[in-house]
């Protein structure tokens, strides 16, 4: 009887002498190209073949049986890519530092003069930075907002979106707008970062409630003017801005 289980499977190393290495000098001459010996050099191939040799020094290589060539080295000790040519992690994020001071200096100074290409690109990285230091603030005047803050910023943000292409005979993106809006938060942030020390509720909150609504939306409107060339539409698009800024303002007085 056949016995089972005690056949020893062949081993083809480079190495040693194995039957992988007899075959391929019996066969040197088959009319298909001669099967190549793991480790020897200049040894034929067989097309369309891969075989997986292991060398002398360990590291492993492909034989590529199409083009008669060794394949890239898998070991550990392979060569590096080059990543000089690669730009920085903040460009490929679209984060421009510059262009995020620009904007800021542009809302906390609305009668300095403005750049007229400081909107050509929607950066989103300062407004939502923004977005996370008033919800900050916020808790920690033991209001815990962040739902309201996403809430009522995405459908502003899309109300005046819809608003601003029925006014405007230029389009603009939400994204855009995302970003415009974003940055005029920056005087309601300043009022939550005040409400931390001093109560917002009696009359001077109120007045500053009050200045700070016409703050943000004189400046965002002022930047969709040079974003949009709608200076004839500028007060008439004041108005849905300021809705938007009250919204925030009460969530941070009361």
């Amino acid at each position: 009887m056949a016995s089972y289980g005690h056949h020893q499977p062949q081993q083809w190393y480079a190495g040693g002498p194995s039957s992988f290495d007899t075959r391929a000098g019996a066969m040197a001459g088959a009319p298909g190209g001669s099967y190549p010996a793991p480790g020897m050099s200049g040894a034929g191939t067989v097309p369309g073949s891969n075989y997986l040799a292991q060398g002398v020094s360990g590291g492993s290589k492909i034989v590529n049986g199409g083009g008669g060539q060794w394949g890239g080295s898998m070991d550990s000790g392979g060569g590096e890519e080059d990543y000089s040519m690669e730009p920085p992690l903040l460009v490929e994020l679209g984060i421009n530092f510059q262009h995020i001071w620009e904007k800021t200096k542009t809302v906390l100074m609305p009668l300095g003069s403005m750049d007229e290409h400081i909107m050509d690109d929607a950066d989103l990285a300062g407004p939502l930075f923004f977005l996370l230091s008033f919800g900050i603030f916020l808790l920690m005047t033991g209001k815990v907002h962040f739902g309201y803050i996403y809430g009522f910023g995405v459908s502003g943000c899309i109300a005046m979106y819809l608003v601003l292409n029925l006014l405007s005979p230029k389009d603009i993106d939400v994204w855009r707008v995302c970003s415009i809006l974003g940055y005029g938060l920056l005087p309601v942030i300043g009022l939550a970062f005040l409400g931390i020390a001093v109560s917002l509720k009696g009359g001077v909150g109120q007045g500053l409630a009050t200045l700070t609504i016409a703050w943000s939306t004189y400046a965002s409107t002022r930047l969709f003017e040079k974003a949009l060339n709608m200076s004839q539409q500028r007060y008439l698009v004041a108005y849905p801005v300021a809705l938007v800024y009250a919204i925030f303002v009460l969530i941070t007085v009361f």
